[in-house]
């Protein structure tokens, strides 16, 4: 793709969260937001007109075959991410897909399978990892301050009422606090200790059959540890702390979208640590997304697939091992 056009986008779904990813993509000067749709009419107008995007539609497949979109990011529930991905993938568009990539492992392993056979850029929507306080605190890890890490605590919870009807608790849209709000600590904990060699996990199921809380216990080589948390239950924090044997950074207060963390370093006062934040936050991701198709990659080298698949293999261990 030349660098001097714009990456045009089109999304697919326009419920809560496709709201806010578009209003991110129009902050970036390297992309231009062309195209949305919802199987409901009056929604994908509406969304279009708020946005001002050019087209509208009432039909996913009318998206996907759309010759003016380069990338299609997928903002369906969870258990509708494989069908939505594969459909835009086949025909050849890229897809940046909401997180979890998807429900279970073999559905990921088959739409990086198919991504693969036609040549087409596919990640999944982890947004925190782009954040510049991530990636602050990961050279702030290479340069040894802090020590060797040892120990990652992170929790995501908040108090919702249970309604079988939700997306959050209906097991037929991917429900469960695992899948929806676990996967950010879980990434914390991946990205700073890498894939665990045992899991130990208790999950509490509600009514309908998904777990509304998760505890998980991860343990790796070395004796290191993490321990995480998520929850419609009860509220916490949403914190995270990484420890390390010459002090720790602490992440507090919503660690996953955060600008700001604090070092703190045995003998030595605190340092706060800022960073930029443009928008929601999504637009770092909006921005790496468009420089790997400037670049014409199928991959991000941030989010590859094979740290979508530990995830994925790590929460399915999580749900099998609990029951």
């Amino acid at each position: 793709m030349n660098r001097g056009q714009k990456v045009r986008w089109g999304i697919l779904g326009c419920g809560k969260i496709a709201h806010i990813f578009a209003h991110d993509l129009l902050l970036s000067a390297n992309a231009e937001l062309i195209a949305c749709a919802s199987r409901d009419a009056l929604k994908s107008k509406t969304f279009a007109e708020k946005y001002n995007v050019k087209l509208s539609f009432d039909s996913y497949e009318d998206l996907a075959e759309c010759t003016q979109v380069d990338i299609v990011y997928v903002a369906t529930p969870n258990s509708y991410h494989k069908e939505h991905s594969i459909l835009c993938l086949q025909k050849g568009k890229g897809v940046l897909c909401e997180k979890p990539l998807s429900t279970n492992q073999s559905d990921v392993e088959e739409m990086i399978q198919v991504a693969r056979e036609n040549n087409v850029f596919l990640m999944e929507a982890m947004w925190t990892s782009f954040l510049p306080n991530i990636l602050s605190i990961q050279n702030t890890i290479q340069s040894g301050s802090i020590g060797e890490v040892i120990h990652v605590s992170a929790d995501f919870a908040f108090k919702t009422d249970y309604n079988p009807m939700s997306r959050l608790f209906d097991a037929n849209l991917g429900g469960g606090s695992l899948l929806d709000i676990g996967i950010y600590p879980l990434f914390m904990s991946v990205l700073f200790l890498g894939k665990p060699n045992k899991i130990l996990a208790s999950l509490r199921n509600s009514v309908s059959g998904v777990d509304a809380s998760c505890s998980v216990l991860l343990s790796y080589e070395g004796e290191k540890t993490a321990t995480l948390f998520s929850s419609f239950e009860t509220s916490t924090d949403i914190g995270c702390t990484i420890y390390g044997t010459n002090g720790s950074i602490v992440i507090a207060n919503r660690f996953h979208e955060q600008s700001e963390h604090t070092i703190v370093i045995h003998g030595k006062s605190d340092q706060l640590v800022q960073s930029e934040r443009i928008g929601f936050g999504y637009f770092y991701e909006i921005e790496h997304v468009n420089e790997c198709l400037y670049n014409g990659w199928s991959e991000s080298p941030r989010m590859p697939f094979v740290l979508s698949l530990g995830l994925i293999q790590i929460m399915d261990e999580i749900r099998n091992t609990s029951q």
